[in-house]
């Protein structure tokens, strides 16, 4: 059985800083998830003035409590981040992520109608 096309879109908000989005052409996994938070989010983070005052936050998927990105959200972020199996549990259904919720369906949207798109 052939598998299916697949598309991962990533963003991340840091006050009214818009961080990607970041495509992905693949499943996102805690080895993909690490590599995208080294190499993709923290050059932008790094160089925000005020870093020590952010607190990371993500949701709850498996990739986002893989015991990689766990490691490295600790050392970058100790005990300032949020989410599953971190030093506060992220809420059920928090507020926190819902703009950007919002924020990717209405891009992606936007995307996919701009044209009829004959594959992802």
């Amino acid at each position: 059985m052939q598998s299916q096309p697949k598309i991962v879109v990533w963003c991340g908000f840091i006050s009214t800083k818009l961080i990607g989005p970041y495509i992905l052409h693949d499943t996102m996994n805690g080895e993909r998830y690490l590599e995208m938070l080294q190499n993709f989010v923290w050059p932008v983070i790094s160089q925000w003035n005020n870093i020590d005052e952010l607190i990371f936050a993500h949701d709850a998927v498996p990739p986002h409590y893989a015991g990689t990105a766990r490691s490295w959200i600790n050392n970058n972020f100790p005990v300032k981040w949020i989410g599953r199996r971190g030093p506060t549990s992220s809420p059920p259904r928090s507020l926190h992520l819902t703009a950007r919720d919002f924020f990717v369906w209405g891009w992606a949207k936007d995307e996919v109608y701009k044209t009829n798109p004959k594959k992802l």
